[in-house]
């Protein structure tokens, strides 16, 4: 995404990113005796109540971000069907040529992960199945949230003391620097809601399209319109 944004509205998304996973632990003693519930609280501190806008050059460049969860309970839950705990889904639109951008990671968070984590590594191994490069594991502790890519929790085959300070990095940092930079997450990956279909990137080993039953999800959306 950082090619295709002027530099004034990529710093703009990515520095709301970094504050808001760098300080997303601060509802952990609300919320610490459940993994769904610091993800909720987390997501929903990403949640923008309202537009944001940059101009640049006479143009407006409007974004937002809204947010969602994956349903985890029974065997055909959200979270069974892709391993995922929910989706950040990134969306860029420019309105002179109509030309639109997508694109997301999935992700799966543990609290307090510190060793080997069987559950975690199968879990990421169907993120990555699904949706090759475009994964992330997310850690919730007390003294803050960090995110890994998919790739480097399958190398380290979900051993935490497998990584090291480069591939662990703060929940933020992992948003604004990797994600929005491109590093993680798949361009051409997002998810239809009225339609309840998770589109991929094409490739020979997979359909274009997955229906799944995602009821929620996590949306980034950026928009560019005319005028000062």
């Amino acid at each position: 995404m950082k090619a295709l944004l002027p530099v004034p509205v990529f710093d703009a998304i990515a520095g709301d990113l970094r504050r808001c996973g760098n300080r997303a632990h601060r509802d952990w003693e609300a919320n610490q005796a459940h993994e769904d519930s610091l993800t909720g609280a987390a997501f929903a501190d990403f949640r923008t109540r309202r537009t944001r806008r940059v101009h640049v050059d006479g143009q407006e460049w409007l974004w937002r971000v809204t947010t969602r969860k994956f349903g985890s309970g029974g065997p055909q839950s959200e979270e069974r069907l892709t391993g995922a705990d929910g989706i950040i889904e990134i969306e860029v639109r420019h309105t002179a040529t109509g030309r639109i951008e997508s694109k997301g990671p999935l992700v799966q968070a543990k609290k307090n992960w510190a060793r080997k984590n069987t559950r975690l590594f199968g879990q990421v191994g169907d993120m990555g199945r699904l949706a090759p490069g475009s994964s992330a594991a997310l850690d919730y502790s007390q003294t803050g949230y960090t995110g890994i890519d998919g790739r480097s929790v399958l190398v380290a085959e979900g051993d935490r003391r497998h990584l090291d300070d480069t591939q662990d990095v703060p929940l933020g940092d992992l948003l604004a620097d990797r994600f929005l930079s491109c590093k993680v997450g798949l361009r051409g990956l997002y998810y239809e809601p009225r339609r309840r279909v998770l589109h991929l990137p094409s490739s020979a080993s997979r359909p274009e399209a997955i229906s799944i039953l995602i009821a929620e999800r996590m949306r980034l959306e950026i928009e560019e319109t005319r005028g000062a």
